[in-house]
């Protein structure tokens, strides 16, 4: 395949890094891929179109105003907001002729990029986002314009600056539309993720409710799910990966069984010693016991005792 050259430009009042959706190094159908991206501060009644992208085009208006117009639509756009370029559509904008906007810009594609605008509400119908602030937008296109050279560690950089940039729009128009049911993921994921945390905090006096505020999901919500994916309330997956670790523990070192029971979350041995028992049946100190019993190997079962010089 033949690859365009990537396009650097930075000159007074305007930067702009291009050519990008034709590199690939992360491979092809990615999710999301950053096409281009730039900022200008634009002169008196600059316009550009009538015009149709092939990528959506998001710009982040830093300061100033101008106009947009898309689908027979004119909208007034100022600094805290962003318009949305979608590809297909024809759409012209241009700045004031006594207050010109300054804006940067994202230009994306991916099998998921359509799905997270349509999420959100965001159309060739309704295009306008009404931002919280512009700081952490710039710096994200800032990030992608200083990574201009072909590396393999710009490109990943540039992507995760994409996935952010991303990321505060979501939060900035979910913020604006308070009511707005949240995005989901399968309810595995966050299963998957509460025992995850469970399993890297079960040390420490962990709560359910740490669980589901940590992932940002209400404990109801996770302990219904809980118990659909693995059979059990999270509570008690909690207590049986404790009492599964203290059993190794009382197998492989010489440990006081109140330091293990410490070690695995319990602040009273004896609720420990309980529980435990509930779940194997005998006491930690007759399982480490048992446990330990000496074995004799295969290779030593004919081994004569009496010929070993001591």
């Amino acid at each position: 395949m033949k690859y365009k050259e990537i396009m650097y430009t930075n000159v007074e009042n305007y930067a702009c890094l291009e050519n990008l959706q034709d590199k690939g190094m992360l491979g092809v159908s990615m999710a999301v891929s950053l096409d281009y991206t730039g900022r200008e501060a634009c002169e008196k009644g600059h316009s550009f179109g009538p015009f149709i992208r092939c990528c959506y085009l998001v710009h982040v208006v830093l300061s100033g105003r101008g106009i947009y117009r898309v689908m027979g639509r004119t909208y007034e756009v100022g600094a805290g907001s962003a318009f949305v370029i979608f590809p297909g559509v024809e759409s012209v904008y241009q700045a004031s002729m006594d207050d010109p906007w300054t804006y940067c810009w994202v230009g994306m594609h991916g099998y998921n990029v359509e799905e997270f605008f349509t999420e959100l509400n965001i159309t060739p119908n309704n295009p306008i986002i009404e931002l919280t602030e512009t700081e952490t937008l710039e710096a994200c296109v800032q990030e992608m314009l200083e990574m201009s050279q072909v590396t393999h560690a710009n490109e990943l950089i540039r992507l995760g600056q994409t996935m952010r940039f991303m990321g505060y729009l979501e939060k900035f128009q979910r913020k604006r539309n308070a009511g707005a049911p949240e995005r989901r993921y399968s309810a595995r994921v966050y299963v998957e993720y509460a025992m995850d945390f469970i399993r890297n905090n079960y040390r420490s006096d962990v709560k359910i409710s740490d669980v589901a505020d940590h992932i940002g999901i209400n404990r109801s919500y996770l302990s219904r799910n809980f118990k659909k994916e693995i059979g059990m309330a999270p509570q008690e997956y909690l207590i049986n990966y404790r009492l599964e670790r203290a059993a190794e523990l009382l197998i492989e070192g010489d440990k006081t069984i109140g330091v293990i029971s410490s070690r695995v979350g319990y602040t009273d041995q004896m609720s420990f010693s309980k529980a435990f028992k509930k779940k194997y049946g005998i006491t930690p100190w007759k399982y480490r016991t048992e446990r330990r019993k000496p074995l004799i190997r295969e290779n030593d079962k004919n081994l004569d005792l009496t010929r070993v010089s001591l």
